[in-house]
C-alpha cells in the first residue's frame, strides 16, 4: 500500500476501498502494513494530540467496511488516556488493530488492539522517542511478557485459525532478549502476520528472504510491507517491496513491485525473477526521482554536465524519469578542460538527446579573482582557485538556469568523494535532487554498466577513463594527470568505517597480519601494489581519515539525499562536531610499525 504521510482520511478510504475489494474476491482475511492511516516518518507531529486523536476517529469507519465477514488488520496509533508518557505527553502505542463482522476482535488479553513489542532506535528509527513499548507495559503491569502472546482466533475457510501479530521489528528479533516469534510457536499459532514499514538498503532483499524462510518454520508468515518514499527532513527513504507470505521454509508467494498490489495465498501470483543489488539499486532511484518532482510540482531539472562519470550518470538517470525534454545539461568549461573532455560531454548529451548548452566561466573566475588580489594585495592559490570555478559553476550559472527556467538542478556528487574531502561547499554541498550521493564511487562506475546494458547510453569513454575535475593544470586527462583518489581501495576503507563502523586501529592490525587484502575484498588490485612501505600505507590512512572526520561541517549542511545504504550520511549516519582521535592502541601499533620499517 501506497500510504501518504500525514494524510490519514486518504490513507483510510485507500483501506476500505481495499477491503471492499477483498470481499468482492470472496477472501477471509485481508493485512494492511504498518502504519497504514497516519503514517511513520512524522516524527514530532506524534506529538500534536488533536492530530493523534483525530487519527484514531478513523478505526470506526474502517471496522464498518468489515461487515458481511471479512477480517482486516491495520495499524492507527493507540492512546492510552489513563497514562502519561515522559515529560507529560499523551501516551501512544504503535499498534495494530483487528476486526471481524463489524467488530473488533479480541483475545483473552487485548481487548482489539496489539502493541508493539520491539522498538528499534537505529539508523532513522526512533520508535522510543514517540511509542511505548509492549515490553514497557509488561514491566508496569508486573507481568512476564511472554503472558501475553496468546493468539487471536480467526476464520478462515471455514476454519478456526490461530492468528497472531507482530509489527516491523518484531519479526528481526535476533538480537534482542525477548523474542515474539518463539514465544508465538510455543501458543501454537497458524499464523503470524507481521505488517512492516520498512525502507530499502542494499542487501536487504535477501537479508529479508533469509529471516522469512526461517521464521517460517512450523508456522505461516503472512509480511505485508508499503510501498512509495518519505523523508525525515535529512534523508529520502524507499520503502521497500516484497510483501510476502511464507509457509514453512517455503516461499507461498511474493510480489516485487513499488506499486500497490495485492496478494495472496494461490501460487500461480508468485512474482519470481533474477534479482540482483545493481537492478534494485536502479529501479529504487528511478522511482525516487519521479516521485521526487511529482511532490515539488516541478518538471525540469538543469544539470551541469562536465564529461565526467558522476554527471553522465545522473543526466541518464533523469532522463528515464522524467524525460529528456524535460533535462538541460550545461556544459562550463574553463582554460582547464580540454577537448577531449568537452567533446565526450556533447557525445552524452546527443546519446539521451537533451537540451546542450556551453556557457564558458573563464572570463568570471578571472574577474573574481583580480577583484581579491587588487583588495587584499594576495596572490590567489592553486587550491582557492579550483573553489572559485567550483562555485561559479554551481552557485552562479545552475543556480540562475534553474530559476529561470522554473527547474531544480542536481548535485552529481558520490559517497566516496563527500567521505574525503573532494567537495566544495556551495558547489557539490548544493543542490535540491542529489540521486547517487549515497553510492561509492565503484557503485556508480556498477551503476553506469548497468545503465548501457541493451545500449550504450554513457559512452564507454567515460567509463573507461580516470575521473579528473579538471580544475588545475594538475588535472589534464590527455596528459594522464588525474584525481588522487584510488576508488578501488578508498572506497573500501570508506566502507569499513562508515558501513561497518570500523576504526583504522582494526585496518592497521590487519595490514600489519598481511590480512588486509581479505579484510576488504581486494580482489582486482592488491595492497602491496598501491603502496611501495608501511609508511605509505599509514600517511594515506590517517591522511584519509583526518579529511573525512574534519570534514563534517560539509556533510552537516547537505540538503536531504537518498538513501540506499545502510550508513547514509544525514540522519541515519549521525555526526558530532569533535575532534580526530586516534586510539592509544593505534598509536602504540603505529610506533612499533614505524621502528619495523626503520630497521
Amino acid at each position: 500500500m501506497k500510504v501518504i504521510p500525514q494524510n490519514p482520511e486518504k490513507n483510510m478510504n485507500k483501506i476500505i476501498e481495499d477491503i471492499n475489494k477483498a470481499k468482492d474476491m470472496w477472501k477471509d482475511m485481508i493485512i494492511f502494513p504498518e502504519l497504514a492511516v497516519p503514517w511513520y516518518m512524522l516524527w514530532d507531529s506524534w506529538e500534536q494530540n488533536w492530530f493523534v486523536r483525530d487519527c484514531i476517529s478513523m478505526n470506526e469507519e474502517i471496522i464498518e467496511s468489515t461487515k458481511w465477514k471479512i477480517t482486516a488488520i491495520w495499524w492507527n496509533v493507540y492512546v492510552d488516556e489513563d497514562n502519561i508518557w515522559e515529560d507529560w505527553r499523551l501516551r501512544k502505542y504503535n499498534s495494530a488493530y483487528i476486526a471481524s463482522d463489524w467488530k473488533l476482535v479480541n483475545n483473552n488479553i487485548f481487548n482489539w488492539v496489539m502493541h508493539k513489542t520491539l522498538m528499534p532506535k537505529y539508523r532513522m528509527f526512533d520508535d522510543r522517542r514517540h511509542f511505548t513499548s509492549m515490553q514497557n507495559m509488561a514491566l508496569e503491569n508486573w507481568k512476564n511478557i511472554n503472558e501475553y502472546f496468546e493468539p487471536f482466533n480467526v476464520i478462515i475457510d471455514w476454519i478456526k485459525k490461530k492468528v497472531w501479530i507482530t509489527i516491523c521489528e518484531d519479526l528481526w528479533d535476533d538480537s534482542y532478549c525477548v523474542k515474539p516469534v518463539n514465544e508465538l510457536k510455543k501458543n501454537w499459532s497458524d499464523i503470524i502476520v507481521n505488517i512492516s514499514s520498512s525502507p530499502y538498503y542494499i542487501w536487504k532483499h535477501s537479508d529479508r528472504e533469509l529471516l522469512l524462510q526461517r521464521q517460517s518454520k512450523d508456522t505461516s508468515i503472512y509480511y505485508s510491507n508499503n510501498v512509495w518514499v518519505q523523508n525525515n527532513w535529512k534523508n529520502y527513504y524507499i520503502m521497500d517491496w516484497d510483501s510476502a507470505i511464507y509457509k514453512d521454509w517455503k516461499k507461498i508467494n511474493s510480489r516485487v513491485t513499488l506499486d500497490e498490489t495485492i496478494i495472496t495465498e494461490t501460487k500461480e501470483d508468485i512474482n519470481d525473477f533474477e534479482y540482483s543489488e545493481i537492478w534494485a539499486i536502479h529501479k529504487k532511484i528511478i522511482y525516487w526521482i519521479k516521485e521526487f518532482f511529482n511532490q515539488i510540482w516541478k518538471q525540469k531539472v538543469v544539470i551541469g554536465l562536465s564529461w565526467g562519470l558522476d554527471s553522465a550518470v545522473v543526466a541518464g538517470l533523469m532522463v528515464e524519469a522524467i524525460w529528456k525534454e524535460n533535462v538541460i545539461a550545461i556544459n562550463m568549461p574553463s582554460k582547464y578542460n580540454s577537448n577531449t573532455t568537452k567533446d565526450l560531454a556533447e557525445k552524452l548529451a546527443n546519446n539521451l538527446g537533451i537540451e546542450y548548452k556551453i556557457i564558458w566561466i573563464e572570463e568570471s573566475v578571472i574577474h573574481t579573482k583580480n577583484q581579491i588580489e587588487e583588495v587584499f594585495w594576495t596572490k590567489i592559490e592553486w587550491i582557492v582557485d579550483e573553489n572559485i570555478q567550483a562555485r561559479d559553476r554551481w552557485a552562479r550559472i545552475l543556480a540562475v538556469v534553474a530559476a529561470s527556467q522554473n527547474a531544480v538542478f542536481t548535485n552529481n556528487g558520490n559517497k566516496t568523494e563527500i567521505a574525503l574531502w573532494y567537495a566544495t561547499l556551495y558547489w557539490d554541498v548544493a543542490w535540491a535532487i542529489s540521486p547517487i550521493w549515497d553510492l561509492y564511487k565503484t557503485q556508480v562506475f556498477e551503476l553506469a554498466r548497468y545503465m548501457n546494458r541493451n545500449i550504450e547510453i554513457i559512452p564507454n569513454e567515460i567509463i573507461d577513463m580516470k575521473p579528473s575535475a579538471e580544475l588545475s593544470d594538475n588535472h589534464n586527462v590527455d596528459e594522464w594527470m588525474w584525481d588522487p583518489m584510488i576508488y578501488e581501495y578508498h572506497d573500501k576503507i570508506f566502507y569499513k568505517l562508515i558501513e561497518e563502523r570500523e576504526d583504522i586501529e582494526t585496518i592497521l592490525e590487519k595490514y600489519i597480519t598481511w590480512d588486509i587484502n581479505e579484510y576488504l575484498w581486494m580482489e582486482n588490485k592488491f595492497i602491496e601494489e598501491i603502496f611501495n612501505t608501511w609508511e605509505e600505507f599509514i600517511n594515506d590512512l590517517e591522511k584519509i581519515y583526518k579529511s573525512f572526520r574534519i570534514n563534517f561541517f560539509k556533510r552537516i549542511q547537505c540538503p536531504p539525499i537518498i538513501s540506499v545504504s545502510k550508513r547514509a550520511f544525514g540522519f541515519d549516519f549521525r555526526e558530532a562536531q569533535n575532534w580526530v582521535y586516534f586510539t592509544r592502541k593505534y598509536r602504540k601499533l603505529r610506533e612499533e610499525v614505524m621502528n619495523i620499517d626503520k630497521n
